[in-house]
């Protein structure tokens, strides 16, 4: 063999080489905390804080779902479901009880004048929240910098992804009325690229009391 064909065979070794480490390098860095960090989570930094619900507004120009779930000590399992509607610049939903496989409605709910507005005022013993956790939780990279890591996954072909932090103390304990116990653990999850499409972000505490909160954003469809 030549010593012109000998180096083109190596040219095409180091060439084929350079591009499996690359296709490698990228999947890695696609199953890697710091990655899902900044090209997933980092969409959640514009809504956490937002003080003024209406706010979401001008983010979410065609209007969003905000759905929060609760399951307190006792098993009891509830779920709010509000609908931001941006022709009208209101916040209304729902707050539903579950009874195993089947659920009731229990009131109509509304957010006004900073406070949530039940149509049944009896059935806010049920829920802890007067609001959203979006109003009271500042998440950054900075903040996220402090936790550590439990566990993440990433998707590629779904884009869904989950990220696990331990946490010793949050806001959320005061908020929920759970100071005397301690977050088990704090995830945040979700799928969609950016808030053009499609888009929905959670953040989900759990307690060593079996208690679960969890809230979710969730852009309407252009």
């Amino acid at each position: 063999m030549s010593i012109r064909k000998q180096l083109s065979h190596l040219v095409l070794l180091i060439l084929g080489g350079l591009i499996i480490m690359t296709l490698s390098a990228c999947g890695l860095n696609k199953d890697s905390r710091a990655w899902i960090e900044k090209n997933r989570v980092s969409d959640i930094y514009k809504v956490y804080p937002t003080k003024n619900p209406e706010d979401l507004f001008n983010i979410f120009t065609k209007g969003f779902n905000i759905e929060q779930y609760y399951k307190d000590e006792h098993n009891n399992e509830y779920k709010m479901h509000f609908t931001g509607n941006s022709d009208t610049k209101t916040i209304n939903g729902e707050l539903i009880k579950y009874y195993g496989d089947e659920e009731k409605k229990l009131a109509d709910v509304s957010y006004r004048d900073g406070h949530l507005v039940f149509s049944d005022s009896s059935v806010k013993q049920y829920w802890p929240l007067d609001g959203f956790l979006f109003q009271h939780l500042t998440i950054d990279q900075a903040y996220l910098d402090k936790l550590k890591e439990k566990e993440h996954s990433y998707n590629v072909q779904s884009g869904t992804f989950s990220i696990s932090y331990e946490i010793q103390d949050s806001p959320v304990k005061h908020l929920l009325h759970k100071e005397k116990v301690h977050i088990t653990d704090f995830k945040i999850s979700g799928y969609g690229n950016n808030y053009k499409y499609y888009y929905a972000r959670t953040l989900k505490f759990k307690f060593n009391d079996s208690s679960v909160f969890s809230e979710s954003i969730n852009k309407l469809y252009d």
